[in-house]
């Protein structure tokens, strides 16, 4: 009995999304052009900071050799 009563019950519809309006459209665009700049900023601090890195590195290694090591007498000279 309950199964046919079950069959006969009105269920509400889904739930939808609300139609964006033109500012959430404006802002999400907004959003994006911000999050495409950070990206940009970002890789370039990354880029930078291996730059950095890379001198660092090469410099404390050469600093270790010694620079008599590294640079010898007439190396500049054919």
């Amino acid at each position: 009995m309950q199964s046919s009563e079950r069959g006969s019950e009105h269920r509400a519809a889904a739930p939808r999304r609300p139609e964006p309006t033109r500012w959430l459209e404006r802002e999400r665009e907004e959003f994006r052009r911000y999050r495409r700049e950070r990206e940009v900023v970002e890789r370039r601090s990354v880029m930078c900071g291996l730059i950095v890195l890379a001198v660092l590195v090469l410099v404390g290694s050469i600093a270790r050799a010694g620079l008599d090591r590294v640079f010898v007498h007439g190396w500049w000279r054919p």
